[in-house]
């Protein structure tokens, strides 16, 4: 059997492994380190006014948070806040490419004895970071009291004796130009389409194309936010409620969205108001045309 052999320029021989091995050696020791990249920092800001840690709370009280986030090793891609009262869920869960974040939340005390919200960042080298406050209800919870409007009427986009524009503060029902005029009063807007019958506010999408114009949605500066969700709560158990203990314990922090659809009698929604008060909406009546009106009630925290 052969043996290769590789003679040096000083005159001695050496083995081709003996050669192989130096060879790997020296390969191995030009290999680029690997970057160590630093991963993103979130927390709450303690700026005057927010919440930073830890709390008890009566049920209803309400609480602000400022979440700020940096990426250190890479812009920050993705952002999510988890919600837990025994049953884990996502509230938010979106895309980003930014290398800072300020986020605001404002928090209302469920029934619920014991609240976790998480806030995750995620930078694009998939590194996290995370920061969570826990709520609890304390024993000293009083229900809060409570407003009721009965009997509120609005017709859709082409009715044409009932208006369209609900305040939740004033009770009051708006034309369409007085609407214009009071935009950051309008907290509700009723409309007949796609999903039938339909609650909504000026900051939803599809309710600018049923108000057009001049005056129409789309130009307004301000656009206020109502959330709505649906309910197990009967018609009868609504009109029983005389404090704020049932529209809380309907309440769900993830659950609402921005309209509420196919409306019917004898549903009830729960709703968060742009003023961040909650309440609940008990349909009483209906006619499903685009120039038909809603008949409902309202109670409403003080």
């Amino acid at each position: 059997m052969h043996q290769i052999t590789y003679r040096l320029e000083s005159g001695h021989i050496a083995t081709a492994g003996i050669i192989l091995v130096l060879w790997s050696f020296m390969g191995l020791s030009c290999q680029k380190k690997e970057a160590v990249h630093s991963p993103p920092v979130i927390v709450f800001s303690s700026d005057s006014g927010f919440t930073t840690h830890d709390t008890i709370l009566v049920a209803g009280a309400k609480i602000r948070l400022m979440i700020r986030a940096q990426g250190y090793g890479g812009n920050i891609t993705y952002f999510s806040i988890r919600y837990n009262d025994g049953a884990p869920k996502i509230v938010l869960d979106t895309g980003m490419n930014r290398q800072l974040l300020t986020y605001y939340v404002d928090i209302i005390k469920t029934s619920s004895q014991v609240e976790k919200w998480t806030f995750v960042v995620m930078d694009r080298n998939r590194l996290i970071d995370s920061a969570g406050i826990t709520l609890t209800k304390s024993d000293y919870s009083k229900w809060g009291k409570i407003r009721t409007l009965p009997d509120v009427k609005l017709g859709a986009q082409q009715s044409a004796d009932t208006n369209s524009f609900f305040s939740f503060n004033s009770a009051q029902v708006f034309t369409f130009s007085q609407a214009f005029l009071n935009q950051g009063a309008v907290d509700m807007i009723y409309y007949y389409g796609l999903y039938n019958g339909t609650f909504a506010s000026p900051s939803e999408a599809e309710a600018p194309g049923f108000f057009t114009g001049p005056q129409g949605i789309a130009g307004w500066s301000v656009k206020n936010e109502t959330r709505y969700d649906t309910t197990a709560v009967s018609s009868t158990d609504f009109d029983l409620a005389l404090n704020d203990s049932l529209l809380l314990s309907a309440y769900d922090p993830t659950a609402g969205k921005r309209k509420a659809k196919f409306l019917q009698p004898g549903m009830v929604l729960s709703f968060k108001s742009p003023a961040g008060k909650l309440g609940l909406i008990n349909v009483t009546g209906l006619t499903g045309t685009t120039a038909g009106s809603v008949k409902f009630s309202i109670k409403i925290q003080e």
